[in-house]
């Protein structure tokens, strides 16, 4: 018996669901910006949380090593708002639900106190897939053993050649619209197949995390930190699946491809060079490091297996749930979109993997799933690429507008700006691109992405 292979077909494929209800779980990651274009304040995002505290049915859940308020859990349900990886990034984490609307109604409860709260305070936040000030704010990692211990791992790959990026704080000024939906034995290999062929797709509709005064020539930085700092170590362990999957099987063959770099405890938490998952028990010793920069040696244990976590762009989570990760965050008023997208093309599952087998696009295009991401995140397409991922993109919204109306709750509504997107050829990035070329400061941006309707 392969104990790794066991240890993961345990820890993935135990809470795979058995009825074919379908629930979303939505997470939004949102940008804190100061609108002078300064580093973001500590002491008033520290104060945001006294004011929700206060204002809403919020508790204190977790709070970092100073004793401050890192994340609030609901009074009423599982909602969770926290300080994502770094302070200048809040992350609403929604409780599972049946319909889009009843997070959306949340979500505008939340917003309506802390909006007003931060432009008084000449803060905001704000829909981008990267902090427009990144390079301004302060980047430290939450003072908590899990942020600390990921920022101290990213930082392994200053010393390393295939290791590209050199923001190591990187996890602080990206954000992400992720999506969670239920899968079964039975849908769980199709979920990963069709969703995975249409990256390039997402990457142009979605495209929101230009890195403003970087050196990147994409509209999607997210996926650049991602697949080439240490998390991009190991190839199977982050971004675009390369082929389709034939079974559970062979799934399961390409999550032992993965890597562990951590092992956590309550009292304690180390990190070290990531291993694939099929060599783990191969070593008799792993050098490790603690939060401290000391160093130690770990023996190999099966307990390690509960911190295993990789960071594929449709990635199986321990929930029974494949959650989307590769988009990023959404201007706010058009932030239900993805799972709008992702709910419909899930409702409508058989004919999704229909028009994925046939579509005329992969002619063209063929079907290198990684390279095609990465194409179609490019700032400059020809006018050919972009007609042909548009009108690829328009039968998507159009499948999953079919699927939302047979939900019957009115969620087709959420997929209005994706048409709009559609006709005008324009994502976010795109449309954050032309505002500054018209003379919009960065800040001007922000407060548009914060509150426009129609992007």
């Amino acid at each position: 018996m392969n104990i790794a292979r066991e240890l993961l077909r345990e820890r993935y494929f135990t809470n795979l669901k058995h009825s074919n209800d379908l629930f979303v779980g939505i997470e939004l990651e949102l940008p804190i910006v100061k609108l002078t274009g300064e580093a973001v304040d500590f002491s008033v995002v520290f104060a945001l949380f006294d004011e929700m505290i206060e204002k809403l049915p919020l508790s204190i859940e977790k709070s970092d090593d100073n004793g401050q308020a890192i994340q609030l859990v609901s009074d009423e349900n599982n909602d969770r708002i926290l300080f994502e990886v770094g302070y200048n990034t809040i992350e609403f984490a929604f409780d599972k639900a049946e319909t889009i609307g009843e997070v959306e109604q949340r979500f505008s409860n939340y917003l309506a106190v802390m909006q007003p709260f931060l432009k008084n305070q000449n803060h905001l936040l704000t829909g981008f897939g990267v902090n427009p000030f990144w390079d301004k704010n302060d980047n430290r990692p939450v003072a908590s053993p899990r942020y600390e211990m990921l920022m101290a791992y990213l930082k392994l790959g200053e010393t390393r050649e295939e290791v590209r990026v050199s923001q190591n704080n990187y996890g602080a000024f990206i954000q992400g619209s992720q999506v969670q939906l239920d899968v079964t034995r039975e849908n769980l290999v199709t979920t990963l197949n069709t969703f995975n062929a249409i990256e390039m797709v997402k990457a142009w509709l979605f495209g929101n995390s230009y890195l403003w005064n970087g050196q990147l020539d994409t509209l999607i930085s997210r996926d650049v930190f991602w697949e080439e700092s240490m998390h991009g170590i190991f190839p199977e362990n982050t971004g675009v699946f390369p082929e389709a999957f034939e079974s559970l099987e062979t799934f399961l063959d390409y999550l032992m491809k993965t890597a562990l770099f951590t092992r956590t405890s309550e009292a304690s938490t180390f990190y070290f060079e990531p291993i694939q998952a099929m060599d783990y028990f191969n070593h008799d010793e792993i050098p490790a490091f603690d939060l401290l920069g000391n160093e130690l040696v770990l023996m190999p244990s099966p307990y390690d297996f509960e911190a295993h976590r990789s960071y594929q762009y449709q990635n199986l989570t321990t929930r029974g749930t494949v959650e989307f990760r590769s988009t990023c965050a959404q201007p706010i008023a058009t932030s239900f979109t993805v799972a709008a997208f992702h709910l419909g093309l899930m409702q409508e599952l058989a004919s999704f993997e229909t028009l994925i087998a046939s579509h005329a696009f992969y002619e063209d295009y063929g079907r290198d799933y990684p390279q095609l991401r990465r194409r179609f995140s490019a700032q400059n397409l020809s006018s050919e690429e972009i007609e042909d991922v548009a009108s690829f993109a328009e039968d998507l919204v159009n499948l999953a507008a079919v699927g939302l109306e047979k939900r019957g709750f009115g969620e087709e509504k959420y997929l209005t700006a994706l048409y709009q997107r559609i006709e005008r050829k324009e994502n976010p990035a795109v449309k954050a691109l032309h505002l500054l070329e018209s003379g919009k400061t960065l800040s001007e941006i922000s407060e548009i992405f914060a509150d426009g309707k129609d992007i």
